[in-house]
């Protein structure tokens, strides 16, 4: 299992992200506005910008007039450039630069833009009206950060009243003399007795065999020495346990039981028949040992 999510790992991080940029129209007149269209693939991450310096060297460059956020279309993330030209020329645009939170950045490819001269005309009433700068709607994509970020303070207002809330509390009276608890260890010893008992891996129960005597193991570790073993992993219990006055030299028993019942319950493993009682046997030493 650690291999897989490993591989998955890497295999993320290491996606090459390309970039690719596109003019719409790439033919324009001197005054006309048209889009530039930034496309990125291969990264789940937003990135973060666009940057433009390389166009500074161009003295007739387009100039940008509005910008929307980044969005997501499919596999890729999309952000679009509202400019204008006012020069007429045949300019080849540089690659453009696209930054990320985190990691390499990615550059475009370069672009080619023709700026026609609008033709003119002697006669005053011929004039084209003056457009308008025409700007992308906004989406409701554009506002999902905001989004969240106001369903995630939502949440935190509604736990934080739950906190508030005074606690009842509930006065049981018994009605008949509470009898001593019986010791940790010796419910241990017991419920180990009864498991040997039924010899559920002679009726090929291994899983449900091994998962007694790993919560049997549990139960004991919990009450004996106050941790939370019932819902830990093995290298937690036995990384709380160094916390603890549990014995040193029993760290190497105690995770090879824990670790031989995973691996029965979780990968299918099959221990050989004679450590079966082995592992039982062991168990009832280390509680025995640890009282």
């Amino acid at each position: 299992m650690t291999l897989i999510c490993a591989f998955f790992f890497y295999s993320n991080a290491y996606t090459q992200i390309t970039a690719n940029a596109t003019l719409n129209p790439d033919r324009i007149e001197t005054g006309d506005t048209f889009l530039l269209r930034i496309l990125v693939s291969g990264t789940k991450v937003e990135p973060r910008q666009v940057d433009f310096s390389t166009w500074k060297s161009i003295p007739v460059a387009p100039v940008q007039v509005w910008q929307t956020r980044w969005s997501r279309s499919g596999a890729q993330w999309v952000q679009q450039f509202t400019l204008i030209a006012f020069d007429s020329a045949e300019m080849e645009l540089p690659a453009l630069t696209v930054y990320f939170h985190i990691g390499e950045p990615a550059r475009t490819n370069t672009m080619h833009l023709t700026v026609m001269p609008t033709p003119g005309t002697a006669d005053p009433t011929d004039i084209e009206t003056i457009r308008d700068i025409q700007r992308t709607p906004d989406a409701w994509t554009d506002y999902w950060p905001w989004m969240a970020a106001a369903a995630a303070l939502l949440v935190l207002i509604i736990w934080y009243m739950q906190r508030k809330k005074p606690k009842r509390i509930q006065v049981v009276l018994p009605l008949q003399p509470i009898l001593p608890d019986i010791p940790a260890h010796e419910q241990a010893l017991q419920k180990l007795r009864v498991l040997e008992e039924e010899k559920m891996w002679k009726k090929g129960d291994l899983k449900e065999y091994y998962a007694q005597l790993s919560l049997i193991l549990r139960e004991y570790l919990q009450q004996r020495y106050g941790i939370l073993a019932l819902e830990s992993t093995t290298i937690e219990i036995t990384a709380m346990l160094k916390a603890t006055s549990f014995p040193k030299m029993f760290n190497k028993v105690l995770q090879e039981l824990l670790t031989a019942s995973d691996m029965v319950k979780y990968a299918q493993s099959q221990p050989a028949d004679n450590l079966h009682q082995k592992a039982l046997e062991n168990t009832r030493s280390l509680v025995q040992q640890t009282v």
